[in-house]
């Protein structure tokens, strides 16, 4: 039996300073109950560094199963901002709720990562970069031509990529899209909002340094809070609206 997806979830669109709500609004959902979120994000962290240490296999498999974990952040949010106490459980709710679909998020997303790489190995001799050699063990290879033109086009490519992902596994669990309509909704929902999701970014890049600073005691609660903004943002954009 073939599942039907439906066909395309369109995005609201908000001002920028949203972005800054979805972590605010994220913020006040953990602190209900840090702990416990604090124990979830532990708990994926301890699972990501170990299946990152498998030979070979580590890499790919880290990127197929992050979307079912941000899945089940998601609906961990969701418990969470309806008043439910929230279990150890909850960090496994995407492998219950749509794993195939979830699987197949990281699977796309990871592909069209190979393949901004390869465009952007392919543009360098375009742009007059050169690859130089290293003249001895203790040197590294370096670029020659314009490099931050290179690189400000490469960060450009990579937060386009990144709105295809990042409210991906939401669209998943909450609205019922296949992997391949969650990424292309995710994008233009993202493309529409970008100055909002590029202000959330920063914000959180922000915060991430203040986390590491107290002996990294703040990663505690950050981490937690960058998953819950994934529902936030996405509860802004794409939650049904009431009639």
């Amino acid at each position: 039996m073939q599942t039907e997806f439906p066909a395309r979830i369109n995005a609201r669109q908000v001002g920028y300073a949203r972005g800054w709500r979805w972590i605010v609004e994220a913020f006040y959902l953990v602190r209900q109950q840090p702990l416990t979120w604090m124990l979830l994000a532990g708990g994926y962290l301890l699972i990501h560094f170990a299946v990152a240490a498998i030979p070979l296999l580590g890499a790919p498999l880290t990127f197929f199963l992050a979307p079912i974990f941000a899945g089940g952040f998601v609906l961990a949010a969701q418990q969470a901002e309806q008043g439910r106490e929230l279990k150890l459980r909850a960090l496994f709710a995407g492998f219950d709720r749509a794993p195939r679909a979830l699987l197949n998020v990281g699977m796309l997303y990871l592909a069209l990562l190979l393949l901004a790489m390869m465009l952007l190995s392919a543009a360098m001799p375009l742009l007059g970069l050169q690859l130089i050699a290293a003249q001895n063990a203790q040197e590294l290879p370096r670029l020659e031509g314009p490099v931050g033109l290179f690189m400000l086009l490469s960060a450009a490519l990579m937060f386009l990529l990144s709105l295809c992902y990042w409210f991906a596994p939401a669209l998943v669990v909450l609205n019922g899209l296949g992997p391949w309509q969650a990424l292309r909704d995710s994008f233009r929902g993202g493309i529409a909002n970008w100055q909002a999701v590029l202000l959330s970014a920063f914000m959180l890049a922000v915060l991430l340094f203040l986390a590491v600073l107290p002996l990294g005691l703040g990663l505690l609660l950050w981490f937690p809070v960058l998953y819950v903004t994934a529902y936030t943002g996405w509860k802004d954009l794409f939650a049904p609206q009431a009639a």
